[in-house]
């Protein structure tokens, strides 16, 4: 059986990027790639950004519009990520994991890499074409540097790495979460690394509760209160308390 590869970030941007794109078009913005000369690339939270300058010594803005990501998800992610340390030293060495992709999708209803749909673009060359080749270039540079960067996809969705991390690292056992089995130092596997599960359904308001352990704190005084309850019912009569 051939193994199964992870598909990268790169490779993930380029397939949103390019869906409604015939291939001559891609082509042509493809081979224009080594005629624009030092292009400046920005990456911001909600947009990439850049000048590129064309062999005749024009400058083209170009840019690429997608949404941040809610910052209501952020207090939820961080309570899972106390439970996964394998998540965090991931995304401390700049990796962008798959479970933790699917962890904002399940939250937050969508992954980090948007929906085609929900990216935009403007360039001042005036062509008619849309996406011109300026924009599918950029589209280009920025997958190319995803694969080298791919924590750059979470600058782009307005994520605050650095705080992320922080909160994160705080003692898991310190929150009112039930302790993990066994010494474990995370919880069992939250979304496998694989391709084939679907990104694109959020969990219910009872899945994340369970998600988050609420649920188990529940089941353990419902469970405490039934042993009490027997034990007190097996007791004989006139037997001190």
């Amino acid at each position: 059986m051939k193994e199964r590869r992870p598909v990268s970030m790169g490779q993930r941007w380029r397939r949103i990027s390019t869906q409604s794109v015939d291939d001559n078009r891609l082509e042509l913005a493809l081979d224009s790639l080594p005629s624009i000369r030092n292009p400046r690339i920005r990456i911001l939270p909600g947009s990439i950004r850049a000048e590129m300058e064309g062999v005749m010594g024009s400058i083209n803005e170009v840019s690429i519009h997608v949404p941040r990501l809610s910052t209501r998800i952020w207090s939820q992610v961080v309570r899972v990520m106390r439970r996964s340390s394998s998540m965090q030293e991931s995304l401390r060495v700049g990796r962008v994991p798959r479970s933790f992709d699917r962890l904002i999708a399940r939250i937050s209803g969508e992954s980090i890499t948007p929906e085609a749909r929900r990216v935009s673009s403007a360039c001042t060359c005036g062509t008619p074409d849309s996406p011109c080749r300026h924009v599918l270039a950029l589209h280009e540079l920025f997958a190319r540097r995803l694969d080298e960067r791919p924590w750059e996809a979470l600058t782009l969705r307005g994520v605050d790495l650095k705080k992320l991390l922080d909160e994160s690292s705080h003692d898991a056992h310190s929150e009112d979460l039930p302790p993990l089995a066994f010494g474990s130092r995370e919880e069992p596997v939250l979304f496998p690394e694989g391709e084939e599960s679907d990104m694109d359904s959020a969990l219910s308001p009872g899945q994340i509760s369970s998600l988050l352990g609420r649920q188990q704190i529940a089941l353990f005084e419902e469970l405490s209160a039934a042993i009490t309850s027997y034990a007190e019912g097996e007791r004989e009569p006139g037997e001190n308390s």
